[in-house]
């Protein structure tokens, strides 16, 4: 297209320019994961070592043009999450759904259903949480945000910890994606290292991006953020623990 201007007065665009071709289709799309700038490989190797800075330059500085957008990555990540738990069946292969341990020592309230049903509903789970492990990450997200942010009422938004949280959990993410293939291709039975390995991991990289999020600079602060983390993720571990042992053991919920 012509134009007699060098830039576009209204945009300031290079100009001329010319219509999209398969080459700069492609050139395009191979440019969001590779771009050094704010490409998606760059976002994930900031949110490795500095996930806390990410975060407080995206959502609290307004830096935003020099990141992969958040919500696309979780998004993609989530949708690569689904096809790994398609192939390595992680729920399925373990054959039971794990019961907490305050659930295991209560007295039941109601007389608990037979062993068929307890069964039937077992493998309902387990095949909801492969099917929707993409959704059961994005619920997460709001409970995590809802803790922290009454945690830290007095300094942050909860909007703003909502969009943190997306970030942070891009790339828990990305760990948990690649610890699960990784160990369903070798392994059989390895559902609970699995969960107790990405507890511990997600304790320690929430604990460390909010230390960094909330600009702390005195070691022993890192004190306030594991506790905030741990309160956040058992109450999410509550919620969701809760919800399935009693569906499993009443048919709660779901419907028997």
């Amino acid at each position: 297209m012509e134009s007699p201007h060098r830039y576009c007065p209204g945009c300031g665009q290079k100009t001329p320019w010319r219509r999209f071709t398969l080459l700069d289709a492609f050139r395009e799309f191979s440019q969001a994961f590779t771009d050094l700038d704010r490409g998606f490989l760059h976002l994930i190797k900031q949110l490795a070592f500095r996930p806390g800075i990410v975060a407080r330059e995206y959502v609290l500085e307004g830096k935003r043009k020099r990141y992969f957008n958040p919500f696309s990555l979780l998004l993609l990540v989530l949708g690569l999450y689904l096809s790994v738990n398609a192939l390595t069946n992680p729920y399925t292969k373990a054959g039971r759904i794990p019961q907490p341990p305050a659930a295991r020592q209560s007295r039941p309230v109601d007389p608990p259903a037979s062993g068929p049903a307890i069964r039937e509903r077992q493998r309902k789970v387990q095949a909801l949480l492969e099917e929707y492990t993409n959704l059961v990450g994005l619920l997460a997200i709001p409970v995590l945000a809802l803790v922290y942010s009454l945690y830290f009422r007095h300094r942050i938004y909860y909007a703003e910890h909502l969009v943190a949280n997306v970030l942070f959990a891009s790339y828990y993410s990305i760990v948990s994606l690649l610890a699960t293939l990784l160990l369903g291709l070798f392994f059989r039975a390895y559902l609970g290292f699995l969960n107790s390995f990405l507890l511990l991991f997600q304790w320690g990289y929430l604990t460390l991006a909010y230390y960094q999020f909330l600009s702390y600079r005195h070691p022993r602060q890192y004190l306030i953020t594991a506790w905030a983390t741990l309160l956040a993720l058992l109450a999410w571990i509550g919620l969701t623990g809760g919800t399935i042992f009693y569906y499993v053991r009443y048919g709660w919920v779901l419907g028997k």
